[in-house]
């Protein structure tokens, strides 16, 4: 498997942001994109031949998808306001994302061939960050129409909400587990951000790491392990990958710049 990233290494005349790809353990980087404005949100496709991210290089977020085998790359939107949060379907063929073209933001789903959206929530709230389950029949998203941010997950017909989480100030950023057994997100309480990692089946929920500011989590192909960003005690962005339990953990030694968003690939034959 391979695991994608974003690095923000400060330069001469300000930051150089990279989006690089390197094997699970961190070795073997390669760059894909360098940008002097912010890259965010890498995430794969099923067969792990393409990666699809946001790039403020024109100023205004727009999501393109890069093809690692030609190197090519395609604008998928670049609507007025915000272009954010990609995510494969699993199937390949859709992308969930989320746009604010309607004044305000919203989840859809785009046809990654014909680019045609559909609008998936319709809500006075913020709704953002979504991610697919395992069978594609729904999204799992975060939005603040409870008061405060919360994972919700919506039926891609039935367009009806449940709330998954309730603990905590914050929760947001969930991603499901390729077997569906579990979502894993940042839960922050009064300012201390640690991973969570959600029981589907019996809807119990436990933090697995140590805070104060870990973010963007991202399961293992085999279900067993995550990936996260946090900060070292220099400050510095680093990478963490997890037991499911949070009692093992390891640092992946990949960069000495500022590592943050990582997305681990599927199996990839």
């Amino acid at each position: 498997t391979k695991i994608a990233y974003v690095t923000a290494t400060r330069i001469s005349d300000g930051i150089e942001y990279q989006l690089l790809v390197a094997d699970a353990d961190g070795k073997n980087a390669q760059t894909l994109v360098t940008s002097s404005q912010p890259l965010l949100s890498p995430k794969w496709s099923p067969l792990g031949d393409k990666l699809v991210y946001v790039s403020f290089e024109k100023g205004n977020s727009a999501i393109y998808i890069q093809d690692l085998s030609t190197g090519s790359r395609e604008l998928m939107s670049n609507f007025p306001g915000i272009n954010s949060g990609p995510a494969f379907s699993p199937d390949g063929k859709q992308l969930a994302i989320t746009l604010s073209k309607s004044g305000n933001p919203e989840i859809y789903t785009m046809d990654i061939y014909t680019k045609k959206l559909k609008q998936i929530t319709d809500s006075w709230a913020i709704d953002t960050g979504a991610s697919w389950a395992p069978d594609g029949k729904s999204l799992v998203f975060t939005s603040d129409r409870g008061g405060k941010p919360n994972l919700y997950q919506i039926d891609i017909d039935g367009k009806v909400a449940k709330r998954l989480t309730f603990e905590g100030d914050y929760n947001a950023g969930g991603n499901f587990s390729p077997n569906g057994e579990y979502i894993c997100y940042v839960q922050g309480i009064r300012n201390n951000y640690k991973i969570a990692l959600r029981h589907n089946q019996s809807e119990t929920s436990q933090q697995i790491s140590d805070g104060p500011l870990d973010e963007t989590p991202t399961f293992a192909p085999n279900n067993n392990m995550i990936l996260y960003a946090t900060k070292n005690a220099k400050g510095q962005g680093i990478l963490i990958s997890s037991s499911l339990d949070g009692s093992t953990k390891n640092q992946l030694l990949v960069s000495n710049g500022n590592i943050r968003e990582p997305s681990w690939s599927p199996v990839i034959n």
